[in-house]
């Protein structure tokens, strides 16, 4: 409760020293004041998962705010996950007698709509690799996580890549060729992949006059990484605008099995998109549509970088104004116009397609449809280019899995067993810098036993261990034993021993 009262401490302090009467950091009395000084209409306590405090705590805090619910507006929203039955049982009929409570649903909001915001936030100039991106989308639906775990993840994948790789520093909005590039950033720059696969590409032109200048010449070095990271990022931002318009098109369509937006996205960071089978069924349905489907689609993508939506869309409503019934206009793929025909030929039964003859408002809607497959392939196959060749796509692209799952799934068994084996590498001490690779007097008695119970058997007799402990850490050279030495000792190896038997159970 103390806890829960400092918040306000120093937002207040300058109002509680114009009082000139001492008062303690948790009492309301300041949030009061400051509440009459600013006109503040009301003041939330927001508990996110209700279930998560403790009965007693919760009811207390509750009276307590009752008592000063006429001199500060408080308002409590409690997040209830399983029931509200279930959450008035932990309280008792006092505090509930305190509460004015209403019910209301809040819509729960989806990963999909997370990372597409996060992807598509132009202050963050880079994206994710369909590698880190598949490791968190894979950790977020095995483990039962909400979404600040899984912007937390996001959040530290940004970090990673900002921290960890020093050519982030060209991912700066103003980037200015003299100032922000030093000569390792031209070296590294120099070794990159993509640095490489655009030199091979000019040998192959014969421009290698321009190789030996990036090579030898960091100004032009600097220029060219300018304009090249520049193009890089409007593709990237062409692949994630195709993916939206794929989305589009499918909510037209009413496409079953829909994917999702991280699926897609995923697909077209690995370079899988443009050639899948996804945008093969796609633009097969688009296809079949009759011709009030597809006034409504071309209606709803007029708007898109597709060219010629408009003018498709404007035809169109031409074919549809010269009909002469109600009924809608089928292309040549259409199931309307086709059926399958049965031949014996050698007392074989073979089946063929025969598709009947087309009206002339047919054969040109036929026509138009055909232009609109053709517009919509040429884009996607022009959008959805592979992010692992473009330029640059080292500074871009953050696909690194280790660091993200070192610490979002870590491995605390392995941790332990290399501390144990290898203590110089945790403690940094000088004693045991000498002896990192064998056993030594200096490791401490838990690492000692560590290693002599993995070089033992399956039955170890004790006072094999004592004598070979003893060996390793007494003085073996005093003539006199010390009894005091041997009973710290002696308790050592008895609680080392106690962990081993307890890791070796495990």
């Amino acid at each position: 409760m103390k806890r829960f009262y400092c918040l306000p401490t120093s937002t207040f302090h300058a109002l509680t020293t114009r009082q000139r009467r001492p008062r303690l950091s948790y009492d309301l009395q300041i949030l009061c004041d400051h509440v009459r000084s600013q006109s503040i209409d009301r003041v939330v306590l927001a508990f996110h998962d209700s279930e998560a405090f403790d009965g007693t705590l919760l009811s207390d805090l509750i009276e307590l705010i009752s008592l000063w619910i006429d001199r500060i507006p408080f308002i409590l929203l409690f997040g209830i996950k399983t029931s509200i039955e279930l959450f008035q049982e932990k309280l008792p009929r006092r505090s509930i007698r305190c509460l004015r409570g209403v019910q209301f649903d809040v819509a729960e909001i989806s990963v999909d709509v997370v990372f597409r915001a996060v992807s598509f936030n132009k202050t963050r100039p880079f994206l994710l690799g369909p590698g880190v991106s598949s490791l968190i989308f894979q950790a977020q639906q095995e483990s039962i996580q909400g979404i600040a775990s899984f912007a937390k993840s996001l959040q530290y994948a940004y970090m990673t890549h900002c921290f960890a790789n020093p050519l982030s520093v060209l991912l700066h909005e103003d980037l200015q060729p003299s100032e922000d590039f030093q000569v390792e950033i031209c070296a590294c720059l120099r070794n990159l992949d993509s640095f490489k696969r655009l030199a091979e590409d000019m040998i192959y032109r014969n421009d290698a006059k321009t190789v030996k200048r990036l090579l030898n010449d960091d100004k032009f070095l600097q220029d060219t990484v300018i304009n090249g990271i520049g193009k890089s990022k409007e593709a990237l931002y062409c692949v994630l605008t195709a993916i939206d318009l794929l989305l589009l098109v499918h909510s037209c369509l009413d496409f079953k099995p829909s994917e999702s937006w991280t699926r897609l996205y995923i697909k077209a960071m690995a370079g899988e998109l443009r050639d899948s089978s996804v945008i093969k069924e796609t633009l097969l349905a688009i296809q079949k549509l009759p011709s009030d489907s597809l006034a409504s689609l071309l209606n709803r993508v007029s708007d898109s970088l597709v060219p010629d939506m408009q003018r498709y869309a404007d035809d169109l409503r031409k074919l549809e104004s010269q009909k002469d019934d109600a009924t809608p206009l089928r292309s040549e793929y259409n199931t309307h116009h086709q059926s399958l025909r049965t031949t014996i030929v050698a007392q074989k039964v073979e089946l063929s397609t025969h598709v009947s003859s087309l009206s002339e408002q047919d054969r040109s809607y036929s026509r138009l449809v055909n232009q609109v497959d053709n517009s919509l392939k040429e884009y996607f196959q022009n959008a959805l280019v592979a992010p692992h060749e473009l330029f640059l796509h080292e500074v871009l692209i953050y696909d690194f899995k280790s660091p993200q799952r070192e610490v979002f799934a870590p491995k605390p068994r392995h941790a332990i067993e290399r501390a144990l084996s290898s203590p110089h590498d945790y403690l940094g001490c000088n004693c045991c810098k000498g002896s990192q690779h064998g056993l030594s007097s200096t490791h401490p008695a838990t690492s000692v036993l560590y290693q002599l119970y993995l070089e033992s058997g399956a039955l170890i007799n004790i006072a094999d261990l004592w004598s070979a402990f003893y060996t390793i850490v007494g003085n073996e050279d005093a003539e006199d034993e010390d009894d005091e030495q041997e009973r710290v000792l002696c308790g050592a190896l008895f609680s080392g021993t106690r962990r081993a038997e307890i890791s070796r159970h495990d």
